[in-house]
């Protein structure tokens, strides 16, 4: 069969395209492998939740179905069949985490499991999203393994990248046995979202904040459960949930999370010449252009998402330094070093304004608050950000205090784990103050790079002179701050004076 034409191919690979890439057409390979990577990678960074295995399970996916191409004997069931290999790659991988357990792993393989990046916050981050759709994605970190494996698959079929035969032959279920499972799914989702805008809400409901002295931070299916249920029976809580839209009205036309470069080179150089075997790919003159020329339109293709959104999280700040008075001042005038924007094609959409309340400006000189300090409240005389039990808040501390409080009110700030233009902070013990689920706590650095921007803020200037505030790196527009009962969480940012208050610290003298 002759080469298959270089005009506009379709999403869904037609049976043409197929035969021909598995006749070993080199141009059809290219073409089968740009039009299924996004798909298999977002079935799989989706059912894994980002997992440092995403990577593995997608090479091993696209390798395994291009291997095994010359035995598919029915072309018009391609799509079903790399999906169906994709969750069986995926229901592998857990296997092998649940028959190796973390604890009894040596340091070097723990980290090896740890969590690369958690896809809600990568599609957040990498298409922009906002209100209800950023909510929604949000909402997916409370559902169990086996839920996100039909979550990631119902996902794409409501935003049309998938047909209901398609998501049922993955499953292996007949349709109707498909159609049960996925709605089990959604009223578990539609209960995360609502747990979501609960948790979110400022002021937050004070029933809900007690039955949260014992949860830890971290989203789960039991917890969700336990706190959807309140939500269902406080009327504060169904009132703040009563305008959420059905999940489904906000994944039309959703976009696909964008492939990573790295790991589209990596796939291709590993794919193109396994595929030569049997088609002579490797041979085909100018191999190495046509690998470079589809990495371009691999990378070309996600840009579209793109938006103002993702410059804005570098930056820095007008920052302040200490004198051993204990008073701030200004210091001197530090030369700015912009961020240039990502360049946007013709197809990329207009940037977007941030949603953050206060103007970010230019960032500055990264030493300015590099080392040991002590944050204040620039409204509440005497109380400073400190550790209680892991967790952060605004507590009261004095000079002829014990000394343990001081300790757990001085940290270390370093160059961002996430944007060297911005801080980390760290205490006596190494861990960094970072937010989960918007709360403020302490742990460990895992070496995930959710973590890292997790942990990560960027200095404002504050609401009083001589202050600052610090923006969450990864969620532009939310601001470390106080609540009412002084805990302290990443809330977004409200047009008021009392809000700005609580957003604004004094960087002072360590206090050990």
């Amino acid at each position: 069969m002759g080469r298959v034409r270089s005009q506009d191919v379709r999403e869904r690979p037609d049976v043409e395209l197929v035969v021909a890439a598995r006749a070993g057409d080199p141009e059809a390979l290219e073409h089968l492998v740009r039009s299924c990577l996004p798909l298999v990678y977002n079935i799989v960074g989706r059912a894994l939740d980002g997992h440092s295995d995403v990577d593995d399970v997608v090479q091993d996916t696209m390798l395994r179905a291009l291997d095994g191409l010359s035995g598919l004997e029915d072309p018009e069931r391609f799509r079903s069949w790399l999906i169906a290999i994709a969750v069986r790659q995926v229901r592998d991988r857990w296997r092998g985490r649940q028959a190796r357990p973390q604890a009894e792993l040596p340091d070097e393989a723990v980290q090896e499991v740890a969590p690369e990046a958690d896809f809600a916050d990568l599609a957040i981050l990498r298409l922009a999203l906002s209100g209800q759709r950023r909510e929604a994605v949000e909402a997916t970190r409370w559902l169990e393994d086996e839920e996100r494996e039909v979550l990631s698959l119902w996902w794409l079929e409501t935003a049309g990248e998938l047909t209901r035969a398609e998501l049922a032959a993955a499953c292996d279920l007949a349709p109707q046995h498909a159609a049960v499972r996925v709605q089990r799914v959604k009223e578990r989702l539609e209960s995360g979202r609502a747990v979501v805008r609960a948790l979110a809400a400022s002021p937050r409901c004070a029933e809900l904040d007690a039955q949260l002295t014992s949860w830890d931070g971290r989203p789960n299916a039991r917890w969700r459960k336990r706190l959807a249920r309140h939500v269902r029976e406080c009327p504060q809580c169904l009132f703040n949930t009563s305008e959420l839209v059905p999940t489904e009205g906000l994944l039309g036309n959703f976009a696909l999370v964008p492939v990573p470069i790295g790991l589209a080179g990596l796939l291709l150089a590993k794919s193109i010449p396994s595929a030569s075997a049997a088609g002579g790919v490797a041979h085909a003159p100018g191999g190495a252009g046509r690998v470079g020329h589809l990495l371009g339109k691999l990378a070309a293709k996600p840009v579209v998402t793109l938006t103002a959104g993702a410059v804005a999280l570098a930056g820095g700040g007008a920052l302040y330094v200490y004198t051993r008075s204990d008073a701030p001042v200004r210091p001197p005038a530090a030369k700015a070093q912009p961020h240039a924007p990502a360049s946007p094609t013709a197809s990329s959409p207009p940037p977007t304004p941030t949603t953050s309340a206060t103007p970010s400006p230019t960032p500055t000189a990264v030493p300015t608050l590099l080392g040991r300090h002590a944050l204040r409240s620039a409204e509440q005389s005497g109380r400073y950000v400190r550790e209680v039990g892991n967790l952060g808040f605004l507590s009261p501390v004095a000079a002829t205090g014990p000394g343990s409080a001081k300790q757990e009110a001085t940290f270390r700030f370093v160059a961002g784990l996430a944007d060297s233009h911005c801080y980390s902070l760290k205490d006596a013990s190494g861990r960094y103050l970072r937010h989960y689920a918007f709360r403020i706590r302490l742990d460990a650095n895992d070496g995930s790079a959710v973590f890292q921007k997790d942990a990560t803020f960027c200095a404002r200037p504050g609401s009083t002179d001589g202050s600052v505030s610090l923006e969450s790196y990864n969620y532009p527009g939310r601001y470390l701050r106080y609540r009412d009962n002084l805990e302290l969480w990443v809330d977004r940012a409200q047009n008021t004076a009392a809000f700005r208050a609580s957003r604004s610290f004094t960087v002072v003298a360590p206090w050990t």
